[in-house]
């Protein structure tokens, strides 16, 4: 994974992506021991879990907080450690694809512009046979905004993952 480093830039521990990118076989037994150390211990290093925020003003004259959209540059080891953990346990507990066909938000394989094609394919087949088509949109950009953690926390202790990760 460090091999495969893009660059990006250095979170507030300073450590640059080049830096792992170029001393990737040198580093990359000692980074395997701190990942695996933060993930059986279920710690996380402090200094990974800070983030160097820059707002992105969202409309041409922001007035308020909401009019700002937060970019966060994370740690680089700490969003490859992230990379570990999605792909030796989240992707394994998520149920099948032949049940998530219509799911397009975070899958690797799937996009914004598959959604937008897929979605077109499909009005341009029921146009074939109706004069018209009804569509609802709903946007769901606040949604994450108010998820109940409470019920979240007890729908991943229900997954097939360790409780330390």
């Amino acid at each position: 994974m460090l091999r495969n480093l893009k660059q990006t830039a250095a979170g507030c521990d300073g450590i640059p992506a080049w830096l792992l990118l170029s001393c990737s076989l040198e580093l990359a037994d000692i980074v395997a021991h701190i990942m695996n150390c933060s993930i059986g211990t279920g710690k996380v290093p402090s200094h990974w879990l800070k983030a160097l925020v820059t707002p992105v003003p969202k409309v041409s004259k922001p007035a308020r907080f909401s009019d700002y959209r937060p970019i966060s540059v994370t740690p680089n080891l700490s969003r490859i450690t992230e990379k570990v953990i999605v792909r030796h346990w989240l992707h394994p507990a998520i149920p099948a694809d032949e049940l998530l066909v219509d799911q397009y938000a975070f899958k690797s394989t799937r996009s914004t512009t598959a959604a937008l094609v897929y979605f077109t394919h499909q009005v341009t087949k029921m146009l074939e046979h109706n004069d018209y088509v009804r569509c609802l949109m709903i946007d769901f950009s606040k949604a994450f905004d108010t998820v109940d953690h409470v019920i979240l926390l007890t729908k991943l202790v229900q997954l097939n993952i360790p409780g330390y990760v």
